[in-house]
């Protein structure tokens, strides 16, 4: 069984409030597949996912972290459920796709420096965080819901596209 089969029969097992999977530090030369999963909760911060990661569909039930992680390739979250937040300071990936996802909690990508950003159609419940953020291509907010305001001080973004967006509480565009 390869590292990332390990991981995911770990992350299928029962949710458990206040338990996760620490996958912190992990390096994975095949992609992290999780389509249509359900998932326990799950730190990945400082991870090398060489092969990318799919969550297309996935339901995250826990923590959700990413923290300092690098991907290469594929880095697509459309259609996921984040029952908390999504913490992703400092990310190092091409395109990030969370495309009509549900966010219940806040989604940081403070420090991140990505290719781009999608969050089309996304419904984000608490605020978003782009902080410091280097993002060399676009960030689609078309149509997206970010009911706790969005934040953007020293962020370096090549373009933001926000129509038909809607951004309640504190807004600072401010840095690019």
């Amino acid at each position: 069984m390869s590292d990332a089969q390990a991981l995911v029969v770990d992350l299928k097992r029962p949710w458990k409030h206040g338990e996760h999977v620490d996958a912190c530090g992990i390096t994975l030369d095949e992609p992290l597949i999780l389509d249509r999963l359900e998932v326990r909760g799950l730190d990945l911060s400082g991870a090398v996912l060489n092969g990318g990661i799919s969550a297309v569909g996935t339901t995250f039930r826990g923590l959700a972290w990413m923290r300092g992680s690098k991907i290469s390739g594929v880095c697509d979250f459309t259609g996921a459920h984040f029952r908390t937040d999504f913490r992703a300071d400092n990310l190092e990936a091409e395109a990030v796709l969370l495309r009509d996802c549900n966010l219940q909690g806040c989604l940081s990508l403070a420090g991140s420096k990505l290719k781009s950003l999608t969050l089309q159609n996304a419904l984000v419940m608490a605020n978003l965080t782009l902080q410091g953020a280097d993002i060399v291509g676009a960030v689609n907010l078309k149509e997206a819901e970010i009911m706790g305001g969005l934040w953007t001080t020293q962020a370096r973004l090549g373009s933001l596209s926000n129509r038909h967006a809607e951004i309640s509480g504190r807004i600072q565009l401010t840095g690019f």
